[in-house]
């Protein structure tokens, strides 16, 4: 875990290559657990019937920069509360976890460790700048996003 906060506090990186490696940290692990919560208890996860360009749309544009953009006075508020950055981390994946459980149950579960790396790069990155730290967070969630529709469709 040590490594992962370092590598995520590393804004020194070119964004794109950051965005990237923190992409694969991302979603290899939430494949994993997005898999078993699928399996464990399918009646209780999203399931996506939407038309593909509503679908892309949606999980490419409209939820990454939206929610980056609710992300930030989430962490604001929480940083009031707590000084540690890791534990500021955990409980923004929570509160995450907790409001995509409202569309599905078990859909929290397959999020947290995602946004807990969202909200990681949006702490380290807006040392630099907010705006930084939206787009790169943004395009974070994009790939994350990305990641899991070919998973989708490939069948994973």
């Amino acid at each position: 875990m040590k490594r992962i906060t370092q590598f995520l506090a590393r804004t020194d990186l070119p964004a794109l290559s950051y965005v990237w490696k923190a992409a694969l940290i991302a979603f290899i692990p939430s494949l994993l657990i997005g898999k078993v919560v699928d399996l464990a208890l399918p009646d209780y996860t999203p399931s996506f019937n939407e038309p593909v360009v509503s679908e892309l749309f949606g999980a490419l544009i409209f939820s990454p920069w939206t929610e980056t953009l609710f992300m930030w006075p989430i962490l604001w508020i929480l940083k009031k509360f707590i000084r540690n950055q890791l534990t500021v981390a955990i409980s923004s994946a929570v509160v995450w976890a907790i409001l995509h459980s409202l569309g599905a149950p078990a859909w929290g579960l397959g999020v947290a460790w995602p946004f807990f790396i969202f909200s990681l790069c949006f702490l380290a990155w807006e040392k630099k700048s907010i705006g930084k730290a939206i787009v790169v967070t943004a395009l974070l969630h994009t790939c994350q996003n990305l990641l899991a529709e070919i998973a989708g469709w490939a069948g994973l």
